[in-house]
């Protein structure tokens, strides 16, 4: 076949080559958007060996100063600069997730506007506030701050947002 014959296939395997990609089955659902969604801070967070914020509260001196990896329902976050968050845990006092400080200020904060599922991992401790501090949480906007509280300094926090 001459140069010219060769050059002027090209043109019809092109267009083959188009059509054929075009008839290709497309996916029969969408990737799961919650998936699509989802946020970290700081560290990534495995998952696989969360518990349950209501089942670390019931009794957090089992777990004192260890690392953790704790999920729950975003009950509140600071509303001044978004350093920490609180995890529901139905009856018993919320988790407070506390983002870390450095020299400059914090090492990742989260959106004030923070809502959905969170996944946390970081070391557990529970510690006693004085009343200075008491009244620092309720102006950020804690909704009840006692005098103790279950405390987790994050290294990570996934959020499957609120759609």
């Amino acid at each position: 076949m001459s140069t010219l014959g060769r050059l002027c296939s090209l043109p019809v395997l092109f267009c083959f080559a188009v059509l054929a990609g075009a008839c290709q089955s497309k996916p029969s659902s969408p990737p799961d958007a919650a998936a699509q969604d989802v946020q970290t801070y700081g560290a990534s967070v495995d998952t696989a060996a969360a518990r349950a914020a209501a089942e670390v509260a019931t009794k957090p001196s089992r777990l004192a100063d260890t690392t953790v990896t704790v999920q729950g329902r975003i009950s509140t976050v600071c509303q001044k600069k978004g350093c920490w968050l609180a995890l529901d845990t139905g009856r018993a006092m919320p988790i407070r997730v506390l983002v870390p400080r450095t020299d400059d200020g914090y090492e990742f904060t989260v959106p004030t506007t923070l809502a959905g599922e969170a996944t946390v991992t970081g070391t557990l401790r529970t510690v006693e506030l004085d009343s200075a501090t008491q009244n620092h949480l309720a102006e950020d906007g804690a909704s009840s701050v006692r005098a103790r509280e279950v405390q987790i300094a994050a290294t990570g926090i996934r959020v499957v947002p609120d759609a």
